[in-house]
């Protein structure tokens, strides 16, 4: 028997289960890949934002140099995507 092996990307984990069979072919194993740290270029060009904005709101989770800086897209994503409402609630 052949072994195939097929990669998939998503924010949630696929639904599938062990002894699931999908495509004429039984779900004999299910790995999580670990997590490649980005740059802040890349973070930059993903998000329309400056270098130096990313490694300003960035710092806490840097798990590269000072002149490399590196991250976790997940943590990353969360970071950047998050809006902090600044000033007076609106009153109607």
């Amino acid at each position: 028997m052949a072994r195939y092996t097929i990669t998939v990307e998503a924010e949630r984990p696929p639904q599938i289960m062990l002894g699931q069979t999908i495509g004429g072919a039984t779900v004999k194993e299910l790995k999580e890949v670990e997590v490649e740290l980005v740059s802040a270029s890349y973070l930059a060009q993903k998000y329309n934002l400056s270098v130096t904005t990313i490694r300003e709101k960035l710092v806490s989770i840097n798990q590269g140099t000072q002149g490399k800086a590196l991250y976790n897209p997940k943590l990353a994503h969360d970071l950047l995507t998050t809006k902090v409402k600044v000033g007076r609630p609106r009153a109607n």
